[in-house]
């Protein structure tokens, strides 16, 4: 019945973008079980700098974060689109070695990720204590506002790292986190990674383009992978060949655009819809935005959601960024 009821889902989603006179479906289609295999791929490739900063982030500054944190109170970690955990593994060890009672919360629409992670934390952290969440946590209600264990003292930070909130607007984003930090308390943290935006002194375009259309072509795997997805789940007859991936700077909005470009005119049928769609040559399915931040534009987005920063991090040339906010 489950299946069913997420197939009814998905399709009135594929239904309701391919309808639009811009065609667009929802980054979300990407992580399906060969989906995120593929995306850990990226976060490994030498054009994708985000993970490796960040992971250096985290591992150069874990300390520095739980210092925000009383350390006489135990601590729930809670995790928007966690994935495979592995850099977040940095801070539970450093709060797990700080003698903390850690419990944490991984949230992800994979559960693919979630079983490796689940497996990865159980075999590196075996004193933490995990509760793995498969749903969209861009839905609501939302399941971070549910304490791990009832323990008045206990303090919860909510992550939401890899630059994932830039793939929303900030109003979306805003939304997401409201609902995310519904259970949470004054004194009670948000850390967020961001990908900050280029500038004539820092990273520049061109470095932006390079990590979104990588030299192995896996990002295009995994851009055209939502097609294949389609095809299974829904019976789409979608041939993904006959689309190109395409990556380019918005700098109006501030962000990179994915988009699958038909490279022929063609009409494509999806069975669960009964229905078909045309395509024109050269028009674009959009799938993903990436927003790229400056440092007003994340302290605005963190105070919006209730959580004035209290503390950032970047590395030397601010390419990316950690903020730190506090409940008020």
């Amino acid at each position: 019945m489950e299946a069913l009821i997420h197939s009814h889902a998905m399709g009135n989603v594929v239904r309701s973008g391919l309808r639009q006179k811009q065609k667009s479906l929802p980054s979300w289609l990407f992580y399906d079980e060969v989906g995120s295999i593929l995306f850990e791929r990226i976060t490994t490739l030498p054009e994708y700098y985000l993970t490796r900063m960040e992971r250096m982030l985290l591992c150069r500054y874990a300390s520095a974060i739980l210092d925000h944190v009383d350390r006489g109170r135990s601590l729930t970690v809670l995790e928007l689109g966690a994935g495979s955990a592995r850099k977040t593994a940095l801070l539970l060890r450093a709060a797990l070695a700080d003698k903390r009672d850690v419990s944490y919360q991984p949230i992800d629409i994979s559960a693919q990720s979630l079983e490796d992670a689940a497996l990865h934390l159980a075999e590196e952290l075996p004193a933490l204590r995990v509760q793995p969440v498969l749903r969209d946590f861009s839905e609501t209600p939302h399941p971070a506002s549910v304490r791990l264990h009832d323990d008045a003292r206990g303090q919860q930070m909510l992550l939401w790292l890899g630059s994932s909130a830039g793939n929303y607007e900030q109003q979306e984003a805003v939304r997401i986190l409201t609902a995310a930090a519904a259970g949470m308390e004054k004194g009670d943290h948000l850390l967020i990674g961001l990908d900050m935006a280029p500038r004539a002194d820092g990273k520049r375009t061109h470095h932006l383009l390079e990590a979104y259309n990588d030299a192995a072509g896996v990002t295009a795997e995994f851009n055209r992978n939502l097609l294949v997805r389609l095809n299974r789940e829904l019976g789409a007859k979608f041939r993904p060949k006959q689309f190109e991936h395409s990556a380019h700077w918005n700098a109006a909005a501030s962000r990179m655009e994915m988009h699958l470009v038909s490279t022929v005119a063609q009409s494509v049928r999806i069975e669960a819809l009964e229905e078909s769609f045309f395509f024109q040559r050269g028009e674009f399915i959009h799938t993903e935005n990436s927003h790229k931040y400056t440092r007003e534009n994340g302290h605005a987005l963190l105070c919006a959601a209730g959580f004035p920063v209290v503390a950032e991090w970047h590395d030397p040339d601010v390419w990316y960024g950690l903020f730190l906010g506090e409940r008020s």
